[in-house]
């Protein structure tokens, strides 16, 4: 009985983290990428992202990407970018701040080095300060 409980739990989160991408384009890039042997998927939600006034953080990074990956992806991430209301775009990456929806802020960011390809789609009460704020304080931290 517990494992179907936990099954079914499981089911419903997943569920809700593909209703909050519906109607992205770049849910086709976790939906269609993510499967490859290349590709990390991470998904979080929950008691995990509360300190960050996040809901939801779903993240692909791809090793060595195809032309065609590379191609693909970022032709979606510039679909979903014609709607973004603060946008910030440099050959390296791009960050998007896509319109709320019901009080919840949303972000697309977007980074391809060549070797490693990173899409993150971000959702939550957290500011687009907060948002920054938190990223570059992680890449100091890696950078050391």
């Amino acid at each position: 009985m517990k494992k179907l409980l936990t099954i079914i739990l499981l089911l419903l989160g997943s569920h809700s983290v593909l209703w909050a991408q519906k109607g992205l384009a770049i849910q086709a890039a976790f939906d269609e990428l993510a499967v490859k042997k290349n590709a990390t998927e991470v998904v979080m939600s929950g008691k995990r992202l509360k300190d960050f006034h996040l809901s939801l953080f779903h993240s692909l990074e791809i090793k060595n990407p195809s032309a065609t990956d590379r191609q693909r992806i970022s032709s979606l991430v510039q679909t979903d970018a014609a709607q973004a209301t603060t946008r910030e775009e440099t050959p390296a990456h791009s960050f998007y701040e896509l319109p709320q929806r019901k009080g919840t802020h949303s972000y697309i960011l977007y980074r391809n080095n060549g070797q490693t390809l990173t899409l993150i789609y971000i959702e939550g009460k957290a500011s687009l300060k907060q948002i920054k704020q938190y990223f570059q304080k992680k890449i100091t931290t890696h950078t050391i």
